[in-house]
């Protein structure tokens, strides 16, 4: 054959137009093998799928003919006749791969990175290969191996890749966790055995597995966690028991928001709103702690959960001995916003703590902003009767006469006195200059 034609058939083998392909590949089986496949294995090059799903289906009527062509292509210096070729492979299947490991050359990392790829589309059989390449010097080449290990759901797959979760190297964890993502379904007992034996490091991508699809079993586990593991497993166990929707998991979480660990407070507060089982029986009883952690907590939980029965509680809570639970009460009844926190909230204008005057102000214009009545309405509650009230000199607004500062702008109505001499003193300043008293 002449070159003329030779590269009259390549361009028609690459041809968009399939009946072009199918007559000029079918001219190209009346060739000799040892005229057909060289020209195949150039037209590996095409970028089009169905272009190389033509020639892989004519390269595959040659059996293990094709194969000293296949893997020398792999060599190839063109990046698409590389990939075309690897595709191919992975096309003959399981019944040639011990003839294909046999000719694959030693050493060589560019065969190596796309045999990993032909090995991939070789399903069950091509774990024990595949495996071996995860130790293999060229972390590039590793990498590979492993994130290929995703396409083959094969038990003792997910038993090679958890290994690979301990380590040095964050992008052969990731890739290994990455994986097992896809593919520890089948084997979902291995990753829970793990947990009990695995290193630090590892138990935090084994938690991240778990907490996909947990069962109620884990929750002592997840808790021995919590109690055991560095802060990263904490965190992990704590977001997995969100997800098991069991009294024992909510229970244990509302139990965290006492813990000593603002991080753990945090991220449990977090799991309870995410876990949505609303105003609970212990949510509600946190609220009573002891703990001032607890408190704060569960009360922010609480006017989250938008349930009208939580109101008295958290009104309750409004007298508590903590600044920081008396805010979040506050944020709390703005968050449902109830009118009937109207009055409550516009005695708490007037605490000792600046943060919860604020909060006041924030949920008294939450619930303004949810009713649509009180946009007509006096700028204060209707109870209050004129001869109570003074018009604020900063914003014109109607405010109790007794207020020190006006609920809509923050402004001083007066000057204030020391709590303890009564003595006038004058705004910004932090203490009584005549008795010390902190203001």
């Amino acid at each position: 054959m002449t070159n003329i034609e030779t590269n009259r058939l390549r361009r028609e083998i690459i041809s968009e137009k399939a009946e072009l392909r199918k007559i000029a590949l079918a001219e190209v089986k009346n060739l000799s093998p040892n005229e057909a496949l060289p020209i195949l294995i150039n037209c590996l090059e095409s970028k089009n799928n169905d272009v190389l799903a033509d020639i892989s289906k004519t390269l595959l009527s040659y059996k293990d003919e094709a194969l000293p062509y296949l893997v020398r292509a792999l060599s190839s210096d063109r990046w698409h006749v590389r990939q075309g070729a690897s595709y191919a492979l992975g096309k003959l299947g399981a019944n040639s791969l011990n003839k294909l490991m046999a000719m694959v050359p030693q050493n060589e990392e560019d065969v190596d990175y796309w045999m990993v790829q032909t090995l991939s589309h070789m399903g069950s059989e091509a774990v024990q290969y595949l495996v071996k390449v995860f130790k293999h010097p060229n972390q590039k080449i590793r990498i590979a191996a492993i994130r290929a290990a995703q396409n083959i759901k094969d038990p003792r797959m997910v038993t090679a890749l958890l290994p690979m979760l301990d380590e040095p190297a964050w992008p052969v964890r990731k890739a290994a966790y990455d994986s097992l993502e896809e593919i520890y379904e089948c084997n979902e007992q291995a990753v829970a055995d793990a947990l009990d034996s695995s290193s630090d490091e590892a138990r935090f991508w084994i938690i991240k597995l778990l907490a996909i699809k947990p069962t109620p079993d884990m929750v002592p586990k997840f808790a021995h966690i919590v109690e055991t593991s560095p802060i990263e497993s904490k965190v992990e166990a704590i977001k997995a028991l969100a997800m098991i929707e069991t009294p024992e998991a909510h229970r244990l979480l509302v139990s965290y928001l006492a813990h000593k660990s603002w991080v753990i407070r945090k991220t449990a507060a977090d799991s309870i709103w995410v876990q949505g089982l609303g105003a609970s029986d212990e949510l509600i009883s946190a609220a009573k702690d002891q703990n001032v952690d607890a408190r704060y907590w569960s009360v922010k939980l609480l006017g989250q959960s938008q349930e009208p029965k939580v109101f008295e509680e958290i009104i309750k809570c409004l007298q508590d001995t903590q600044s920081s639970v008396r805010s979040a009460s506050c944020q709390a009844l703005g968050n449902l916003g109830d009118k009937r926190a109207l009055a409550p909230l516009m005695e708490m204008l007037n605490d000792e703590s600046e943060e919860v005057r604020t909060a006041a102000v924030i949920a008294l214009g939450q619930i303004g902003d949810r009713d649509s009545e009180l946009a007509n309405m006096p700028s204060i509650p209707t109870h209050l009767s004129k001869a109570n009230t003074i018009t604020c000199s900063h914003c014109g607004k109607s405010v109790e006469k007794d207020f020190t500062f006006c609920p809509f702008c923050l402004e001083q109505l007066k000057p204030s006195t020391c709590r303890t001499c009564g003595k006038q003193l004058e705004s910004g300043w932090k203490g009584c200059p005549f008795c010390g008293t902190k203001i």
